[in-house]
């Protein structure tokens, strides 16, 4: 009877002392104040004040402000200039381990690692994608080229695109229409798209390209006013990695359906296969909020959680809808695998596309 007593006292003992245990975790748990909590989290912008990146960061970051536990708030800093890549450095040098510096990044800081660029000396890989945006683009023509539909496209003459560079996005169009067959003339050193587009509106240039929220703004006016016609866009990716309609503007054609149509086969060859390494960097997850990747998982999992949040958030979606494009804002951790692998580049189409705007538009990489 005593060593039964023992036992049922040791085991009431156990089970007290278990239970004091869970009771101090959680008394702890619900005690513990929120990682971001009285922080100021520092972001760097690698381009200068009012462009895209700029914008858009400093739209969202006051909703994000209000999502994240403790309402942290943001302190943005500008590093202009060299295409991004010092921007991207003073991350990749100083970021710590905890959460407190962050980076956004555009397309304009992945064609330089995607090339080559001896200076691009940052890795993605050891950064985590925290938030994702995507955005379109679509290609449109004026009447007065002869274009009627994309079908045509092939009998044009005489056509001219106005860009910024062609190592830039406007690389994307320049290899649309080289796998496409399509004769352009590349003018190349505007300052922007917008001022692309203007030339376009005085018939200095006749096939153009604009992001969505852009195309949206500027060229749908045009359209129905019949001084342009849509032909095409450059697709967006599937969670399986697959290219396929973009949802902004879903009646017009991808690329490699255009090819098809043309063709009457699926597309293939160099400029495919460059088509294939640049387009996803260039647009399909073209804005990123990064942290460095052995942050605190509680330091990503806030701002997954916000997004969650914002996506229900009516007011968030109305306000926010032209700087988004009317793209979700995504989750990184959903999106990870399909980053890093648009950031992989075989080194055959790398050195293809060095040798074809070497030798196309005088533009020389390490």
């Amino acid at each position: 009877m005593k060593k039964i007593r023992f036992k049922a006292r040791r085991s009431m003992w156990s089970l007290l002392a278990g239970f004091g245990l869970a009771l101090a975790l959680a008394t702890q748990a619900l005690g513990a104040a929120p990682y971001y909590e009285g922080k100021t989290i520092e972001v760097i912008i690698p381009f200068p004040v009012a462009g895209g990146s700029d914008i858009w960061i400093r739209t969202i970051g006051p909703y994000l402000e209000k999502q994240l536990p403790g309402s942290p708030k943001f302190n943005f800093r500008n590093i202009g200039g060299g295409r991004g890549i010092p921007g991207m450095m003073d991350f990749a040098l100083k970021a710590k381990g905890d959460g407190m510096l962050l980076l956004v990044s555009s397309a304009t800081n992945y064609f330089p690692v995607l090339l080559g660029d001896k200076a691009a000396k940052y890795d993605f890989r050891q950064w985590k994608p925290l938030l994702v945006n995507a955005v379109g683009g679509v290609v449109y023509v004026s009447p007065a080229a002869g274009v009627k539909k994309v079908e045509d496209l092939p009998k044009a003459k005489g056509l001219a695109y106005g860009g910024i560079s062609a190592i830039g996005l406007d690389m994307i169009p320049l290899i649309s229409f080289e796998l496409l067959g399509v004769e352009v003339k590349g003018v190349l050193g505007f300052k922007g798209r917008g001022e692309a587009r203007l030339a376009f509106e005085r018939g200095e240039n006749n096939i153009d390209y604009q992001t969505t929220p852009a195309y949206n703004a500027t060229v749908v006016p045009l359209i129905q006013e019949g001084k342009a016609i849509p032909l095409m866009t450059f697709g967006l990716l599937d969670d399986s990695g697959n290219i396929v309609r973009d949802p902004a503007v879903p009646d017009l054609p991808t690329v490699p359906e255009v090819y098809e149509k043309l063709r009457g086969k699926k597309p293939s060859g160099r400029f495919w296969d460059t088509y294939k390494a640049f387009m996803p960097a260039a647009f399909a997850v073209q804005k990123i909020l990064w942290v460095k990747g052995d942050a605190p998982a509680e330091a990503a999992r806030v701002f997954y959680e916000a997004a969650d949040r914002l996506a229900k958030d009516k007011e968030f979606l109305t306000k926010t809808s032209k700087v988004l494009g009317g793209y979700p804002l995504m989750r990184g951790d959903r999106l990870e695998k399909t980053i890093h692998q648009s950031f992989q580049i075989d080194l055959e189409t790398q050195g293809f596309v060095k040798d074809w705007v070497r030798k196309k538009y005088n533009v020389k990489l390490d």
